[in-house]
Formats: structure tokens, C-alpha cells, sequence
């Protein structure tokens, strides 16, 4: 009994060494890590800027599929792009978190997503992208609805 516990901690601690300090290129690490969202800071209230980037998703033809002014969230969807050949479909959506952590200042956070259902049937597939002109859009977009300029922020 004793050795089994033994032997089973001797495992446990060989499968999870190196795990954190697992030197993948940078891309293939990109691959499975989640996207960052791209930040941007405006001088305004949280509703205020809430309200502009409702506004801004119309601006850009998104559809709102999901609001909540006191989570800060908006999610929303462009209109779908037919494909190449039969059964091949796109769409793109944008996933916005609003927060203020301090009064009079808002960080946007956005991240783009792009859907895409194939032509053998097997599912959508759905990635976040990490550069996409869509980010330009919406911001200059929710700029042009607020009337000031934000701030771009590093994500930690």
C-alpha cells in the first residue's frame, strides 16, 4: 500500500514537471492561448461610453445579440458573408467588456471573433483573432459616437 502511494506521488510529480517551463515556439503557443483583448482608455463615465458603443455597433452594421449595462458587456454580430462554394459561411463577432475603475476614466476591452461553417458540415468553427481590421473599426467608430479620442492600454 505503501509503495503504491509512494509510486503514485513519483508520477504525479515526473507528469507535471516542466509543464510551465515548456519552451514552445511563439506561435504555436499563440495558437492556444486566449487572445488578449485590445484595450483602449476614454476620459467618460462607464454609461456614457456603454451607450456610445451600442451606437458604434450600428455604425459598423453589427447586430447586438447581448447587452448588460451593469456587467458592461456587449456582444454582437456582423451579418453573414456567404463563401466559395455551397455551405460555406462567415461571420465575424465582437465581445466588448467596459469597466471603470476609476470615476470619469473607462477602459473598452474588445476581442474579435470570426466564425466560419464549412462545406463538409462538420461544425463552425469559432477563433479569436488577434489583428483584424474590425478593432480599427469599432474604435473609431465608438470615438466618432463619443467625440474624444481613447487611450491605447497594454494588456498585463
Amino acid at each position: 500500500m505503501r509503495a503504491l502511494l509512494v509510486l503514485v506521488l513519483m508520477v504525479g510529480s515526473i507528469a507535471f514537471t516542466g509543464c510551465e517551463s515548456a519552451d514552445l515556439p511563439p506561435r504555436l503557443r499563440e495558437r492556444f492561448e486566449a487572445p488578449k483583448p485590445k484595450i483602449r482608455e476614454y476620459q467618460a463615465e462607464q454609461k456614457e461610453v456603454f451607450e456610445a458603443a451600442r451606437r458604434a455597433m450600428r455604425r459598423i452594421d453589427f447586430t447586438v445579440s447581448r447587452a448588460g449595462a451593469a456587467q458592461g458587456i456587449i456582444r454582437a454580430h456582423s451579418g453573414l458573408r456567404s463563401g466559395e462554394g455551397f455551405g460555406i459561411a462567415r461571420q465575424n463577432s465582437l465581445e466588448v467588456k467596459i469597466d471603470s475603475f476609476t470615476p470619469g476614466v473607462t477602459q473598452v476591452g474588445v476581442v474579435v471573433r470570426e466564425q466560419e461553417e464549412s462545406e463538409g458540415f462538420s461544425g463552425a468553427t469559432d477563433i479569436a483573432v488577434r489583428e483584424h481590421g474590425l478593432y480599427d473599426s469599432f474604435f473609431g467608430a465608438l470615438e466618432a459616437e463619443l467625440g474624444k479620442a481613447g487611450e491605447e492600454v497594454v494588456a498585463p
